[in-house]
């Protein structure tokens, strides 16, 4: 529900401002696969997990103010469930439930530095990265909250004629002993309506070292198919 009143309230203050304002969005379905390794005080184990398709959306204002950043709002449920080999309280179990929610909010300030110039689009920006979930091994169940800055870049080119482009997104973290990879290429099609399909292939991959009071290693990969509109 959140998510659609948003999506609503943009598309309306896009339409009443359309000579000033852009606005880009997409929602669609993600497919990864995962594992995981994590450790806090109690519990160590490690797994392969069987990860749930999971919604995604993205919402992009621009507006013709060169000083000023873009704000683009994107949003990601991952979520996996497996058995784990564990240590828990100094004894160990080879098939110990295991489930992790990696679901998370990007809020990201961009500019654009290349606009269709040679069919060349470049944005460079910013990314605050919320997640807002767990992971729970035999169990043992410690919360993933933190609010992580992260570098963002997104090349696209477009296919004169066609209304394909194709290129993606990166966002990267690293700090100390902890690292953040999330690489997406996707191919999208605008058609002469407004609405248009991408699809791509995303891995999000996080090694992050006491944070939450977690230490956790996860690669999530796997394909994503939705719709766009850009008005």
């Amino acid at each position: 529900m959140k998510h659609t009143l948003i999506l609503g309230t943009l598309l309306i203050a896009a339409n009443a401002n359309a000579d000033v304002l852009g606005l880009t969005a997409e929602v669609g379905s993600y497919s990864p696969d995962a594992d995981l390794w994590a450790a806090d005080t109690n519990t160590t184990g490690t797994s392969d997990m069987d990860a749930d398709s999971g919604i995604y959306y993205g919402i992009a204002l621009e507006h013709p103010i060169p000083v000023i950043p873009n704000l683009r709002i994107q949003g990601t449920e991952i979520t996996a469930d497996g058995t784990a080999t564990a240590t828990y309280n100094g004894s160990s179990y080879s098939n110990a439930a295991a489930s992790i929610d990696l679901s998370h909010t990007d809020f990201t300030l961009y500019y654009e530095l290349l606009d269709g110039l040679f069919w060349l689009n470049l944005d460079l920006g910013i990314t605050l990265r919320q997640y807002d979930g767990y992971v729970e091994i035999s169990n043992d169940r410690t919360d993933l909250s933190e609010t992580l800055p992260m570098l963002y870049a997104s090349p696209f080119i477009d296919i004169p004629g066609t209304g394909l482009s194709i290129g993606g997104e990166i966002k990267y973290l690293s700090y100390d002993d902890s690292s953040i990879t999330d690489t997406s290429i996707k191919v999208k099609w605008e058609s002469p309506f407004l609405v248009g399909i991408e699809a791509g292939y995303r891995q999000h991959e996080i090694d992050l070292v006491d944070v939450s009071d977690l230490d956790v290693y996860s690669d999530n990969s796997g394909v994503f198919i939705g719709i766009n509109i850009d008005i």
